[in-house]
C-alpha cells in the first residue's frame, strides 16, 4: 500500500471554536501548490480520508479536486486527539491501495513516527507537508518513508 498523509493548510486564528477554523487564502495556496507539484508522485491513489474539522475538509477537497474528482471520506479516527492505533485498526482490514489521509498536528506526525520506527517528534509536519510512506502491514515498524515535503512558503 502506498499511503500518503497531508497535513491541513494554514489555518485561522481561533475565532470560536478549534474546530470551526477555516483555511487561509495562503493555507488554500500552499494544499494546492503541494498537490500540484507531487501529482506525478501520488500513483494509484485511490481514496481520501479526512478529519471532520472544517480545515481539513477544506484541505481535503482541494486535494480531491486536483488529484481528480476524488470524493473524500469523513472518519473521527483522523481527528486532532485520535488514538493512532484504532486507525491502524481501520486501515489493515480496508481495501485500499493508495490512500490518502488527511489531519492535524500531532496526530500526523504520530503515524509518521510510529508506522516508520522513529521516536515521537521525529518527523515535523508543518501545515501542507506531505509524506508517503511504502506499506504492506499496517503496524508499528512496518513502513518505509519514501519522502516528505514541506511547504515552500
Amino acid at each position: 500500500m502506498e499511503l500518503f498523509i497531508l497535513r491541513h493548510g494554514e489555518a485561522e486564528p481561533r475565532t470560536t471554536t478549534d474546530e470551526a477554523r477555516q483555511l487561509t487564502a495562503k493555507g488554500r495556496a500552499d494544499v494546492a501548490r503541494m498537490i500540484r507539484s507531487s501529482l506525478d508522485d501520488l500513483g494509484e491513489l485511490t481514496h481520501i480520508w479526512v478529519s471532520p474539522l472544517v480545515r481539513a475538509q477544506q484541505t481535503a477537497e482541494i486535494a480531491g479536486e486536483l488529484i481528480g474528482d476524488m470524493e473524500p471520506y469523513t472518519t473521527e479516527l483522523l481527528s486532532p486527539d485520535a488514538d493512532p492505533q484504532l486507525l491502524f485498526n481501520q486501515l489493515q482490514i480496508s481495501e485500499c491501495q493508495g490512500l490518502l489521509l488527511v489531519s492535524h498536528q500531532p496526530l500526523v506526525s504520530k503515524i509518521l513516527d510510529t508506522l516508520c520506527g522513529t521516536v515521537n517528534d521525529y518527523h515535523d509536519m508543518a501545515t501542507s507537508s506531505l509524506a508517503c510512506i511504502d506499506i504492506e502491514i499496517i503496524a508499528a515498524d512496518m513502513g518505509k518513508l519514501r519522502w516528505l515535503r514541506h511547504s515552500s512558503t
